[in-house]
């Protein structure tokens, strides 16, 4: 069941990941995006809380308010690095957040430094330096300003879930979800660019999807969180997550790669999988 939840979770982020690319390709306004985006995670986690019951409790408010702020940034950054840079990159540069519950869960989970986790951020630093160090189209100060927000937004979101399973195991998941995205829907209906407002379609069938993939993938990583280690659980979706995407930005964004940024990318996937031993 483990290995299914852990495919079924990297399917629907890299999905989410494609979509949202695909929307900012036709130069699409990423509030209007993200506001449908989050409607439609919303209805998932609203379907959940129907089979399943739905219960209040003001600390999964209050943890589901923190996550939905710092997703919302995410959801903004994220959909503008994948605008104005290589789909493969943006996700690896992404991913790399998992170094901030990996190191959160050393010092105050407990959880333990190994020799590979070491050689794997030696490689991560290594891999950084490669992606970065020739300018090819899209890569630029300003798509990594993008790219190093959703890092940061990212990591964040993911101590915040784990945290909440640790208090709460296997409890409030749906219930975390619906005040999240209620959060990001406040949010972005309340502060949107002029872009946005000027846009005549509100509606995008693209942004809906990816809510609802996005929200499919948020609850399995919820659900993962009650029992596995964050220095497990998220190496192992972040590196799946990116090869599945590498091979996206190749096969339908035609999205070229420098030799070095190619085994930077190499690189950053190896550490990964030692960061996860």
């Amino acid at each position: 069941m483990i290995p299914i939840l852990y495919l079924l979770n990297v399917v629907c982020s890299a999905g989410q990941s494609a979509l949202g690319k695909q929307y900012a390709k036709r130069g699409g306004s990423s509030s209007v995006f993200n506001i449908n985006k989050a409607v439609s995670g919303i209805a998932v986690f609203m379907i959940w809380g129907l089979i399943q019951g739905f219960s209040f409790h003001l600390p999964t408010v209050l943890f589901g308010i923190s996550y939905g702020i710092f997703l919302c940034i995410s959801m903004h950054t994220g959909f503008k690095a994948l605008a104005i840079g290589p789909m493969a990159l943006t996700s690896i540069i992404a991913s790399f957040s998992l170094l901030i519950p990996f190191f959160f869960g050393i010092c105050f989970w407990n959880e333990p430094l190994t020799f590979y986790s070491i050689c794997g951020i030696i490689l991560l630093l290594f891999s950084i330096l490669l992606i970065n160090g020739k300018k090819v189209d899209g890569i630029s100060f300003k798509w990594l300003i993008y790219a190093m927000a959703t890092l940061m937004a990212n990591g964040i979101c993911s101590i915040i879930q784990k945290y909440h399973q640790i208090k709460f195991p296997s409890l409030y998941r749906t219930e975390f979800m619906i005040f999240a995205l209620l959060c990001v829907f406040l949010i972005l209906t309340t502060i949107k660019p002029d872009h946005a407002q000027k846009q005549k379609n509100k509606f995008s069938w693209l942004g809906l999807i990816s809510g609802a993939l996005n929200g499919t993938a948020n609850y399995i990583v919820l659900f993962l969180s009650a029992t596995e280690n964050a220095s497990v659980l998220f190496p192992i979706v972040s590196v799946a997550n990116i090869a599945i995407v590498w091979l996206i930005g190749i096969l339908f964004f035609k999205e070229k790669l420098t030799v070095l940024q190619t085994i930077g990318l190499i690189l950053g996937v190896s550490s990964i999988v030692l960061l996860k031993l």
